[in-house]
């Protein structure tokens, strides 16, 4: 698998290789649109990324200490913005998705503000971070270790 900063790195050189802005946006879209559906069922309170202005649900599930995000949003922009949060958590562990932040937004230079000045970007990071450490916690709660020893 690749290293988290390869796959940054990558989406950075993508969106690098369009000329303007409405490029940039348009693939932005396109990769928003590629996202699977999301179950009805999990756009529920619980998966709602609170902060973000948009509607954004956000369901994280592992398998074997990987994991994988399923995202939604009514947003065109804030769905491919998670869209490409999806592509950098598929297969990563608890550890690496705990070391996402949100600073390769800024290299893709479609958004004005800077990622930590963005609440509705920083909500999304916090919401991804919090469902990891909670899935952590639980990983080493089943084998009989805590949180901590995790």
């Amino acid at each position: 698998m690749k290293s988290l900063q390869t796959a940054e790195r990558e989406i950075i050189d993508t969106f690098e290789s369009f000329a303007t802005i409405d490029e940039k946006y348009a693939y932005l879209f396109q990769v928003g649109e590629s996202l699977p559906p999301m179950d009805p069922k999990l756009k529920a309170d619980d998966t709602l990324v609170k902060g973000c202005q948009s509607s954004l649900w956000f369901h994280l599930t592992q398998d074997e200490g990987r994991f994988s995000l399923n995202a939604d949003s009514d947003s065109l922009v804030i769905k491919g913005i998670a869209a490409l949060l999806v592509k950098l958590i598929e297969g990563r562990t608890a550890e690496e998705i705990l070391a996402i932040n949100m600073d390769f937004i800024d290299q893709l230079n479609i958004w004005k503000l800077a990622s930590e000045r963005n609440s509705g970007l920083m909500a999304m990071l916090n919401h991804i971070h919090n469902l990891a450490r909670t899935e952590q916690a639980t990983q080493g709660n089943e084998r009989g270790q805590s949180p901590q020893e995790g």
